[in-house]
């Protein structure tokens, strides 16, 4: 099998220092920080099949798949952000992420449906470095 990784780009919210320090110590307010979807771990994430003819032609990459997420974590709309260059690795790796179930978007303390990119990496497996055994001869030892 293909080895490729997984990582996801969000958006980034940064909160003052008093809201930090807020939600620390869990302040009477009430006020959760708002996030993007996230990748639900706890669930099973069947990973991207590398199709056996993309493994033959050498084919690598990276394939950038937009999901929009609903407010219960299910998919509902996927579309290629970013192609690898070749149909069935973005095939293969959208039709993984369609499976997976996500943490929705929070906004203003309550869930709600949003977009989240994930990255799927594909590259060939590298073979085993060939071992010679220590008994083994060579030509020049006859």
């Amino acid at each position: 099998m293909g080895q490729f990784s997984i990582s996801r780009q969000t958006r980034q919210v940064s909160l003052g220092a008093a809201a930090a320090l807020a939600l620390i110590l869990g302040s009477g307010t009430g006020a959760c920080a708002d996030s993007p979807p996230k990748i639900d771990h706890s669930y099973p994430t069947a990973q991207p099949n590398y199709p056996d003819s993309a493994q033959l032609n050498g084919e690598t990459g990276d394939v950038l798949i937009d999901v929009f997420v609903s407010s219960s974590g299910k998919p509902r709309k996927l579309r290629v952000h970013q192609s690898s260059g070749f149909a069935d690795l973005d095939n293969a790796a959208a039709e993984a992420i369609a499976g997976w179930h996500y943490i929705p978007a929070i906004q203003n303390g309550d869930t709600t449906s949003d977009w989240v990119t994930v990255k799927i990496h594909f590259q060939p497996p590298q073979a085993p470095a060939q071992a010679t055994p220590a008994n083994a001869t060579t030509p020049a030892q006859h």
